[in-house]
């Protein structure tokens, strides 16, 4: 699936031969047009996003080719840093609480 969303991406023969070729460069093109996708309406849009967040956690390229490949993998760095942080401020939290509560048993 990942070598046809890279030769999909990248293919420009309106005869190609590569399977499925033509029918994700259908879904790359509708994907840029479409009005309802934004919104999950669109089930054709929601086929190249499904397709799209397969590819994405395991693109390795910096400068991948694919469609929304990197702002897929920008949200995704996102999310895992508001999770980190989070979860620092929430072990933070309890240190603090900890040190309280011994200060106080202690005195």
């Amino acid at each position: 699936m990942v070598d046809l969303l890279a030769h999909a991406s990248q293919c420009c023969s309106p005869h190609c031969q590569y399977p499925n070729c033509r029918k994700v460069n259908w879904l790359f093109r509708h994907g840029n047009e479409c009005k309802r996708g934004h919104f999950g309406v669109c089930v054709l849009c929601k086929k190249m996003w499904y397709l799209l967040q397969l590819h994405a956690p395991s693109c390795k390229e910096p400068e991948c080719h694919i469609p929304r490949c990197r702002d897929l993998k920008e949200h995704s760095r996102r999310l895992q840093q508001e999770t980190d942080a989070r979860h620092r401020a929430s072990v933070e939290g309890i240190l603090r609480q900890t040190a309280a509560d011994i200060a106080g048993n202690s005195g």
